[in-house]
């Protein structure tokens, strides 16, 4: 037997395919967060972008302090504000169509693919900066650049992917924004009291439908009536067709017509009500993949299969925080103006981050949306509305146990006047909502001189203790998810920006970014020393 050298055995056990990157020292870097900024009520607010680069991993703390600009009166209905943290995979870029692939030969200036014709897709992208006060995304941020300096579109790109991931998860009916749309987009309402209220529901998932399985599809129909012609007897026309002469052929059935179903009837398997049961319990959990776009997708994921890389394709929220504004009321100390007063106010929170080492690299994006609650205080209470004959009859709105326990489908249709009383059409249809829905009464009330019967735009010096943002006709449509047409009459400036933000904190960066030594001012040190050095050698023999 032919004996093998070990050089050559060892030469033949190298795999020379190995995928393992190349193991690298990691460093340290800090990317401050210094913020002072400003915006209004109902924008999302950007506050800060991070910058990760490939192989980057991060962490950091953040506190943010809110003031609000000064009102006439205290408000009676509280102002939210929410701060959020979002990561957006470099990957989710639209440009890389969720290729990994792609991905990897664009940042290496490779085409996308080997075919003739082929392009390379840049790993940057890049767009004049413009005028700074016509783009309120860059203004808002701090982003210095001439107006005809090319700047990169991640930041931008990154805003409104979030926007559009958080409004697809909110409603199909929100339409998405474009990519490099460079205004401020609209802020989100609480999900508030009217969160369990949709435009439409699967009653197909709710009810589980149950097929039925024909044993004779060719049942005979039988009736007691004899068919009785009127027309021409010589010619055979279509049951009440229009006949040559002008005149209508009927057949008289009668009202005595059956089916017989007993001896070849429908019957119902346990197999189909067990798949019945199945299908509402799987359609339930396809619920969560809903808003990927790809059919194909949301199949394999219902297969369980695991898809590689397929969560660096959309955004992350990775931090949210939630506050309200305190407010504080201070009178005029000069003699004429005791009366006179201002209110301010002021919210204070904080953001922790942490991201994992990211090989796609991506942007961290800091989101500030405010906004005050909503009242709908005209909003009808059932108990107040009740009649009689919603006691008395099985159809009526009280609750009933046994009628509602064996009620299959425990939907109700919320309507128009429900949300407001001054509704235009009371009786239309504003959506559906879980039975007896009404009876978690929430609403608030708002009388006396503070009442406002009707949704309107007007002026009233007693109201401006309430900061109502109120629609006319309200319908379960994108204005009712999105923060629009907000106004400011609260504040004694209703045209500045009535919010000031800073923000304060650190997010330690750890990558694989090489760092140069420091760097001291030269002041021919080296030379000096060197002159002081004996240069002399002992030339040994001589």
């Amino acid at each position: 037997m032919e004996k093998t050298h070990p050089k050559e055995s060892e030469e033949m056990s190298i795999n020379r395919q190995v995928t393992t990157p190349l193991s690298v020292p990691r460093t340290n870097r800090n990317n401050a967060v210094t913020v002072l900024t400003s915006g209004k009520a109902g924008v999302c607010i950007p506050l800060k972008a991070i910058p990760l680069l490939r192989e980057d991993a991060a962490s950091g703390r953040m506190s943010i302090a809110i003031e609000m600009q000064e009102t006439a009166e205290i408000l009676m209905n509280p102002v939210n504000v929410r701060v959020s943290a979002y990561l957006v995979p470099t990957l989710a870029f639209e440009r890389f169509e969720g290729s990994m692939d792609q991905f990897n030969r664009s940042f290496k200036g490779q085409k996308k693919t080997d075919d003739v014709g082929a392009v390379v897709v840049p790993f940057v992208e890049t767009h004049a900066y413009g005028d700074v006060n016509s783009n309120a995304f860059y203004r808002t941020l701090g982003l210095h650049a001439k107006s005809t300096d090319q700047v990169s579109t991640a930041y931008l790109e990154a805003y409104n992917l979030i926007w559009n991931h958080r409004a697809n998860n909110r409603s199909p009916k929100i339409t998405e924004r474009t990519r490099l749309d460079n205004t401020l987009a609209p802020a989100f309402w609480e999900g508030g009291r009217f969160e369990h209220i949709v435009p439409k529901f699967d009653a197909a998932t709710m009810d589980g439908e149950v097929s039925l399985n024909v044993v004779n599809s060719k049942m005979p129909v039988h009736s007691k009536h004899a068919g009785v012609w009127s027309g021409n007897p010589a010619f055979h026309e279509p049951l009440s067709a229009v006949a040559p002469t002008g005149t209508t052929n009927d057949f008289n059935f009668g009202t005595n017509i059956w089916a017989e179903m007993a001896e070849n009837g429908i019957t119902v398997s346990l197999a189909n009500i067990d798949l019945a049961r199945k299908t509402q319990a799987f359609a339930k959990l396809r619920e969560q993949y809903s808003e990927h776009d790809d059919e194909w997708l949301i199949d394999m994921l219902m297969d369980g299969l695991t898809i590689p890389d397929e969560q660096l394709k959309h955004p992350m929220l990775l931090a949210t925080t939630r506050t309200k504004f305190g407010m504080a009321k201070r009178y005029a100390t000069d003699s004429g103006s005791l009366t006179e007063s201002a209110v301010s106010g002021a919210a204070m929170t904080s953001l922790n981050i942490r991201v994992p080492k990211l090989h796609t690299g991506g942007v961290i994006m800091i989101i500030a949306e405010i906004a005050p609650e909503q009242l709908f205080e005209r909003q009808r209470d059932p108990f107040f509305h009740m009649t009689n004959a919603d006691v008395i009859t099985e159809t009526g709105k009280y609750p009933k146990y046994l009628r509602d326990t064996l009620d299959p489908e425990k939907v109700v249709v919320v309507p128009n006047g429900y949300i407001d009383t001054d509704h235009a059409t009371p009786n239309g249809t504003f959506g559906y909502a879980p039975l007896n829905h009404e009876y978690e009464m929430l609403f608030p009330n708002i009388g006396g001189k503070f009442i406002r019967p009707a949704a309107n735009t007007g002026f009233d010096e007693d109201r401006q203790r309430l900061w109502a943002v109120e629609t006319v006709n309200p319908q379960l449509a994108e204005s009712f998810y999105l923060v629009k047409d907000i106004h400011h009459k609260p504040f004694l400036d209703t045209v500045s920006d009535a919010f000031e933000i800073t923000m304060l904190g650190n997010c330690v960066i750890n990558g694989n970014t090489v760092f140069g030594p420091p760097l001291i001012e030269a002041s021919n040190n080296y030379e000096k020393v060197m002159g002081k050095a004996p240069m002399d050698r002992i030339e040994q023999g001589a």
